[in-house]
C-alpha cells in the first residue's frame, strides 16, 4: 500500500456519515425485532464481502458530497498531490474528434484530433467560429479573424481595449465582443461596426443560435439583458447579480453565478434554479442540450468537484479531487467533458454515463503549451469545434 492509499484509506476510516449515530440505532431496532421474531439469517462471507462494500462506499460518498465530511476533505486536500494515476506524459490524440482552442501565454494554439498543435500567433484570447473555420482572435486595441492554421483574413483597431469576442452561429455573420464597458458587435467580415450597449460587464456575451441574432450580456448594475443585435431592440431585462458565465440552450439562457445556475426563457423569467450545496461555490458551468457540468468548489478552496445537473435530473459526482478543477468543455459530439486540473498539470477527459465512466488524463499540460518556459502559466481551454 502506497502512502497516498494509506492517507486516503486513514481518512475514510474516520469519515462520519449524517445523522450515522440516528442511523445506527434504526438499524439496532430492525435487528432486535427480527431476532426477536427467530429471523436470523446466516452472515456467510458473500454477504459480509457485500456490506464492507457498502461501508466503503458509504464513507467515500460522506468525504465527497456531505457537509459531516468537510475536515475530511479538507485533510486530504492538504496531504494528496493532486493527480490522476496512469496519465499519459503528452497529448498524443483527442477523444470524441473536433479540434481545441486553446489559450496560453504565448498565445492561442488550435490542437487536432490527431494531436497535432499549431501556435495561431501572438493574440491574448481566441474563438471558434460556428463550424471552426476562422477564430476570432484579440490583444489590446486589436481584433482579427484568423483561419486555423494562422493565416489572418481581416483586423480591426479600436481605442479601446478588447476581449471576450464571440463569433455566432450557425450563419457566422456577427461577432460581438467588449471594449472597456461597450458591447460592441462587427459583421463577419470586419465591417459594419457598431455600439450595441454601455456599462457592460466583463463577462462574454452569448448568442442565441438560430435566425433573429440575438445577445445577451450582463451589466454592471447586476442584470442580465437580451437584445436583438441587428435593430437594437431590448427583449428582456433580468436580475441576475455577480454573472461568471452566460450561455443559450435549448433557446434558454443559463446564467452562471457563484451561488446559483438559472434557465431563463424567452420572457427572461426562471424556469429552472439549481443552487449549490452548503460550503460550496460554483465555480464554472457549461451545458450541452439539459445536460449541465458543473464545477463546485469548497469554500475555503480545499476540494473541487465535477458534476452533472439539471432539470428534473439527480446531481452525479463525475469527478472529485484536490484543488480547483477549471471550466469543462463538451465534446462536439456531448459524448465527452474536458475538465482543466491546473494544480495537478492535468485536462482530465471524461465519459458521463449511465454505466462505467472512462477517464482518460494528460499529464504536463502547461510545458507542452508553452516550450521552452517549465514555468509558465497553465493554459485555459477556449473551445472544442467541429473539425472543419
Amino acid at each position: 500500500m502506497t502512502d497516498r492509499e494509506r492517507l486516503l484509506r486513514d481518512a475514510l476510516q474516520g469519515a462520519r456519515a449524517p445523522d450515522e449515530g440516528g442511523a445506527e440505532d434504526r438499524a439496532w431496532r430492525v435487528v432486535s425485532a427480527a431476532t426477536a421474531a427467530g429471523a436470523r439469517p446466516p452472515l456467510t462471507r458473500r454477504h459480509r464481502w457485500r456490506a464492507a462494500q457498502a461501508a466503503a462506499a458509504l464513507a467515500l460518498i460522506t468525504l465527497v458530497v456531505s457537509p459531516a465530511g468537510a475536515s475530511v476533505r479538507r485533510w486530504v486536500a492538504d496531504r494528496i498531490e493532486p493527480g490522476a494515476p496512469h496519465a499519459q506524459p503528452v497529448l498524443a490524440s483527442l477523444p470524441g474528434h473536433g479540434s481545441l482552442l486553446v489559450d496560453s501565454a504565448q498565445g492561442p494554439w488550435v490542437v487536432h484530433p490527431d494531436g497535432s498543435k499549431r501556435l495561431l500567433g501572438d493574440w491574448r484570447e481566441a474563438s471558434w467560429s460556428p463550424h471552426g473555420l476562422f477564430a476570432v482572435v484579440t490583444k489590446g486595441h486589436e481584433l482579427a479573424a484568423v483561419k486555423p492554421d494562422g493565416t489572418v483574413r481581416w483586423t480591426l483597431t479600436r481605442p479601446g481595449d478588447v476581449g471576450r469576442a464571440r463569433w455566432n452561429g450557425p450563419d457566422g455573420e456577427r461577432i460581438a465582443y467588449l471594449e472597456g464597458r461597450q458591447l460592441r458587435v462587427v459583421a463577419g467580415d470586419g465591417t459594419e461596426g457598431r455600439r450595441i450597449a454601455r456599462n457592460v460587464d466583463w463577462v462574454a456575451p452569448a448568442w442565441k443560435p438560430g435566425p433573429g441574432h440575438v445577445l445577451a450580456y450582463a451589466t454592471y448594475a447586476g442584470a442580465v439583458v437580451a437584445v436583438g443585435a441587428d435593430s437594437g431592440h431590448p427583449l428582456f431585462r433580468a436580475d441576475a447579480p455577480s454573472v461568471l458565465f452566460l450561455q443559450w440552450t435549448d433557446g434558454r439562457l443559463l446564467v452562471t453565478s457563484p451561488r446559483s445556475l438559472q434557465l431563463l426563457d424567452r420572457s427572461g423569467r426562471p424556469r429552472w434554479t439549481w443552487t449549490p450545496p452548503v460550503g460550496t461555490t460554483i465555480g464554472s458551468a457549461v451545458a450541452r442540450g439539459a445536460r449541465v457540468a458543473v464545477v463546485l468548489n469548497d469554500r475555503d478552496g480545499g476540494m473541487s468537484r465535477l458534476l452533472l445537473v439539471g432539470q428534473g435530473r439527480r446531481s452525479q459526482v463525475l469527478f472529485a479531487g484536490p484543488a480547483s478543477l477549471g471550466p469543462p468543455r463538451w465534446s462536439p459530439d456531448g459524448r465527452w467533458l474536458l475538465a482543466p486540473w491546473p494544480r495537478a498539470d492535468q485536462w482530465l477527459f471524461l465519459q458521463p454515463g449511465t454505466g462505467a465512466r472512462k477517464l482518460h488524463a494528460v499529464a504536463n499540460v502547461a510545458a507542452q503549451f508553452s516550450p521552452g518556459h517549465p514555468a509558465a502559466r497553465f493554459p485555459s481551454v477556449a473551445g472544442w469545434s467541429r473539425s472543419p
